[in-house]
């Protein structure tokens, strides 16, 4: 596979974004999106991603870094499988809303209540 160069540039308004992409010996080629077709786009390369890592091993997320959104806009409701879909708006990503079953959501409440029994301001691990 060719190596690629690929480079990301924001208008000064934050109205539209463009996206160049290019081999590392060849020339690039800019593309200008508006936030509709960003996120169209951000949406096409997750589910590209989402099939590449189709079968493999999903690994656990302690200990690991993980980008951080502080105080996202969210929803929760029942779910069309036994549980419930709790979503986010991501700044990053957009929206995103996940179907947790009804096994997890005892879990993460088991924990968000533990949280809740530590004073506030509390620095604990985060579970």
């Amino acid at each position: 596979m060719v190596e690629a160069r690929v480079g990301v540039k924001v208008s000064d308004d934050r109205q539209t974004v463009t996206i160049e992409i290019g081999s590392t010996a060849g020339p690039s080629h800019p593309v200008g999106l508006d936030l509709k077709q960003l996120t169209k786009l951000i949406q096409l390369l997750g589910q590209a991603r989402s099939r590449m890592v189709e079968g493999s091993q999903k690994l656990p997320l302690d200990g690991r870094t993980v980008e951080t959104v502080i105080e996202p806009p969210w929803y929760v409701q029942v779910a069309s499988i036994d549980g419930s879909l709790l979503a986010f708006d991501h700044p990053s990503y957009g929206p995103l809303a996940f179907a947790i079953p009804r096994e997890d959501v005892v879990r993460i409440v088991r924990i968000l209540n533990e949280h809740l029994t530590l004073p506030a301001g509390h620095p604990a691990k985060p579970s």
